[in-house]
């Protein structure tokens, strides 16, 4: 990532921060559900993308959380880059369908051989205002979330693609 904590943050000297090895914009952390993914790469890194958004999309949905591409709705997203993960969407973010708020912002690391994503989930209400931390930051404030149920939901969208892929894969 192009980010620094000293462009980015408020007081950085004040704020623990880590850099993740995917990049990304700046995501606060402690109500999300956090969820890491590697996968070998095969194809395009949109490709790599739908990959990882897919299982994601149907677990939030299988847990109450309507979510969908947002390149699949009419959500604008441009090519704005702010330093807050969550004060833009691009066509690879999840967002609800109806309120158009992002849902799960995800980064992405690519080598020759292999992706690795990191997701973040807002699950409830944040326990500092983004506004107060992070340069040009939002308030977000997700759907509560009960994390075990996600991550069963998560490990059925995965199980689930996987056969889907196998048996496309014996045609």
């Amino acid at each position: 990532s192009s980010q620094k904590p000293e462009s980015t943050l408020l007081r950085p000297d004040e704020t623990l921060w880590v850099m993740r090895p995917t990049g990304g914009g700046a995501v606060l952390h402690g109500h999300d559900v956090t969820v890491g993914m590697a996968m070998p790469l095969t194809g395009s890194v949109r490709h790599a993308y739908r990959a990882v958004a897919r299982p994601l999309i149907r677990a939030l949905n299988a847990v109450g959380v309507p979510a969908v591409l947002a390149e699949d709705t009419r959500v604008e997203h441009g090519g704005l880059h702010l330093p807050d993960c969550f004060a833009s969407i691009s066509r690879n973010d999840i967002v609800d369908p109806a309120s158009r708020l992002k849902r799960c912002g995800c980064a992405l690391r690519r080598t020759r051989d292999a992706v690795l994503v990191q997701a973040s989930i807002p699950a409830g209400e944040p326990l500092l205002d983004a506004a107060e931390v992070i340069a040009g930051g939002v308030p977000v404030r997700g759907p509560a979330i009960d994390p075990r149920a996600f991550r069963d939901a998560l490990e059925e969208a995965i199980a689930r693609l996987l056969e889907e892929d196998l048996v496309h894969s014996d045609r």
